[in-house]
């Protein structure tokens, strides 16, 4: 059974379900003029991704991430996952053919799929990338 969970539920779902080796789960990472939903940091490989999650509207995620992918060595959607395989197949080649990566979120059994890789951003301010990872760096001192 379906049910109705907003953008926060949704990404605290994923932080309760998702892991990733040597990766750090940063929510609310100031970048520009707002903040992006949730950022990975992969202290090993020192990349950043940028997640923005919608329950509503995935192009508008789309958007969102690619405003700000010259700060992110990655951008990544989570959305809800259609019902349809047309529908699903539409979200991923447009996203395929931009690099962007895709999480479905399936609301009935609260699990999440990566169904695409995101590529490497080609062109990275690296003085943003920079700030974000020390927002990160931060962050992480203030939590201890």
């Amino acid at each position: 059974m379906e049910i109705n969970i907003s953008e926060e539920e949704q990404r605290k779902y994923f932080l309760d379900k998702w892991k990733e080796k040597d990766t750090q789960f940063i929510c609310e990472v100031p970048v520009f003029c707002r903040s992006i939903d949730l950022v990975k940091y992969n202290k090993k490989k020192n990349t950043v991704s940028a997640v923005e999650f919608k329950t509503k509207n995935w192009r508008r995620a789309v958007e969102q991430v690619m405003s700000i992918a010259i700060s992110f060595d990655y951008v990544e959607i989570c959305v809800r996952k259609p019902k349809t395989v047309k529908a699903q197949e539409t979200i991923k080649e447009y996203c395929r053919a931009i690099g962007v990566g895709v999480y479905f979120f399936d609301t009935g059994a609260l699990n999440f799929e990566h169904i695409l890789e995101p590529e490497k951003v080609e062109k990275i301010w690296n003085v943003q990338k920079a700030q974000v990872i020390d927002f990160i760096l931060k962050e992480d001192t203030y939590a201890k």
